[in-house]
């Protein structure tokens, strides 16, 4: 039987396709796994939001290191990096941003919950997705098709319905997609080694996260301690928090941001699956319009990607 030689043009073409692969991969693991933590916070709901960030961010560190202390040639890339400052300065200012853009984004996130702001956190988390595709449009100069158009005018238009309902211009909501949206739009620019950069980004955080639960424990108001059960917990939110972020690093290296602005409807629906059938919330019939209109939108993308991929 003859032997398949591949050309350096079918080589290229397998490439690509297999690292496209591995983005959808990799980004759909790191939104799954985003949408059923909600189901791992409520096993925390009697710790403060604030404290679970810390510990988030402090444990999170923890585990980036014990990782790159086993790995030789991550430390030396991360000691490189370091090294080479001022070639890398570009480099250390994407990553300040997106550690920035990430913390900001997590303690608005706790303030909207803590304040009684959910329903505009909930918002936020649908309107991410298309500030994600604007950015990619506006900034990356992602191609768009017309089905993706349409898409998006499809998914904009859910989350208008949902605007309207909730009666005001949905602050929190918008800050909560930009800076989730300038997170991702950071990591399309940062090429160090995934590992090497969150440990660079955790580095950037920590200080504060070390304040904070200095501060508590003075004051007799930290629950880390107090029982085994939750202490455990606290310390596995550092590793539930490190490893979607290190799969979301991977896959936006292989996919557009108008790609991932779609794979980020994942979490929301998770989420508000999650609210109907195991935290029995009651859903508004336009939530349920709205609803219908983001799912819509993904069908309209999903075929419009669909016949891409069939005529090439």
């Amino acid at each position: 039987m003859p032997v398949w030689n591949p050309s350096a043009k079918e080589k290229d073409y397998v490439h690509r396709h297999s690292e496209k692969i591995m983005g959808y991969i990799y980004i759909s693991l790191s939104y799954l796994l985003w949408g059923f933590l909600a189901l791992y916070w409520n096993a925390l709901d009697t710790v403060s939001s604030m404290e679970i960030l810390a510990h988030r961010i402090l444990w999170g560190f923890i585990f980036v290191v014990i990782i790159m202390a086993c790995q030789t040639k991550k430390r030396r890339a991360f000691f490189k990096l370091f090294k080479e400052f001022k070639v890398n300065f570009k480099q250390f200012s994407y990553i300040f941003v997106a550690s920035l853009a990430i913390s900001a984004n997590w303690l608005i996130f706790i303030w909207a919950v803590n304040f009684g702001y959910i329903m505009e956190a909930s918002l936020g988390l649908y309107i991410t997705p298309i500030v994600s595709m604007v950015l990619g449009v506006l900034i990356v100069k992602d191609n768009i098709r017309t089905g993706t158009l349409i898409s998006m005018i499809m998914a904009f238009l859910g989350v208008l319905v949902i605007t309207y309902e909730y009666g005001k211009i949905p602050w929190v909501a918008i800050s909560l997609a930009m800076t989730s949206g300038i997170y991702g739009l950071t990591k399309k620019y940062i090429k160090t080694d995934t590992l090497v950069g969150m440990c660079i980004e955790t580095i950037m955080v920590i200080p504060f996260a070390l304040l904070f639960l200095v501060f508590i424990q003075r004051n007799n108001k930290m629950y880390f301690g107090s029982d085994i059960h939750l202490s455990l917990l606290l310390i596995s939110a550092g590793i539930l928090t490190v490893l979607p972020l290190l799969w979301f690093t991977e896959g936006s290296k292989r996919m557009s941001l108008t790609t991932i602005g779609f794979f980020q409807y994942i979490t929301p629906t998770i989420t508000f699956l999650l609210g109907v059938f195991i935290f029995e919330n009651t859903i508004t019939l336009i939530q349920w319009i709205s609803f219908s209109f983001i799912w819509l939108s993904l069908a309209v993308f999903s075929f419009s990607s669909c016949k891409g991929i069939t005529k090439k």
